[in-house]
């Protein structure tokens, strides 16, 4: 897929310029890692790639796992596991994990669906229920993936566990194979899998909004212990999320700040509702004039500037 070409003189774009150029290396991977002569090294270049860019600029990488675009759906075998490796990240550092351990993680959670990610696509687009074999494939997928990337030659055995325990809960009312007992990666997986899945769009059910996805995973089984990390370190105003301001304004946020209620944001549209003609740098909060007065509404202000053009206010 094509970019834009990134300004020499803008970082945050060419960051973001690396990041989406990863999300096509990593399809093609995903989607053919037969033909991939030395699979375990091209991923974890891949891999590596990732962790760079989540250190250089985590704002970004929040950014690229909060925003709606219509890309999540039609790309969904592949962005999905690169978004859920994007908060993986963000739990490791926050939980200070060795890079070695951080980097299986991410490994894991770029692969953890490998063995259906045609299909996942598929079902993102699909409106009916899943046919009795897709839910096999789905079901089985865990132990799929394992095998496959066995056979590609994956031999840490951390990152192998994670894949094929991803989906196991504590209560042993997981699949595929009813585990009480799964790795700390695993557990990790499991609770940025369901995180970034809620925020995804389906044919017919819009993507959730961040804040109202991240408190949604406390009502599930699948959170565990590391459901507090995912939420504490997205925040209540991610960046890539679209808010409302007391000014009547809309905006996106771009970037955190010390205070996790006075984002930076670009502003979408004026007073009345009405786009502007570019997006606008603003800071928020009371000092600022412009109190965030909580999410916005319509999902459809995401669509009004592409991402370049927002990225650029930073």
């Amino acid at each position: 897929m094509a970019h834009d070409d990134p300004r020499p003189d803008h970082p945050t774009l060419g960051r973001w310029h690396a990041l989406q150029t990863l999300a096509d290396r990593l399809e093609a991977l995903l989607r053919t890692p037969e033909a991939v002569d030395d699979f375990p090294a091209a991923l974890h270049a891949a891999t590596r790639e990732l962790d760079r860019l989540m250190a250089e600029d985590v704002d970004l990488g929040v950014f690229e796992v909060v925003r709606i675009s219509p890309d999540k759906l039609s790309r969904y075998g592949s962005l999905h596991s690169l978004h859920t490796a994007c908060v993986v990240w963000l739990v490791a550092h926050r939980k200070e994990w060795a890079q070695t351990k951080r980097l299986s993680a991410l490994s894991a959670a770029l692969t953890m669906n490998i063995a259906v990610t045609d299909l996942q696509t598929t079902l993102a687009l699909q409106a009916g229920p899943l046919a009795d074999a897709q839910r096999e494939r789905m079901n089985q997928h865990p132990l799929d993936s394992e095998r496959l990337l066995r056979s590609l030659g994956v031999q840490d055995e951390d990152w192998l566990a994670a894949v094929a325990q991803h989906h196991e809960q504590p209560d042993g009312q997981g699949y595929p194979q009813g585990l009480v007992r799964m790795t700390d990666l695993a557990d990790v997986l499991r609770t940025c899998d369901v995180f970034c899945a809620k925020m995804s769009p389906r044919t017919g059910r819009p993507a959730m909004l961040s804040p109202t996805a991240a408190l949604s995973i406390f009502h599930q089984r699948s959170a565990n212990k590391f459901g507090a990390s995912v939420v504490s370190t997205i925040g209540v105003f991610p960046p890539g999320a679209l808010v409302a301001l007391n000014t009547g304004e809309q905006a996106i946020v771009t970037a955190r700040t010390t205070d996790p209620l006075r984002p930076m944001v670009a502003l979408l549209t004026d007073e009345h509702g009405q786009p502007l003609d570019a997006p606008v740098s603003a800071a928020t909060g009371k000092d600022a004039g412009r109190p965030v007065a909580g999410a916005a509404k319509d999902a459809s202000l995401a669509g009004l500037f592409p991402p370049t053009d927002v990225l650029r206010t930073r």
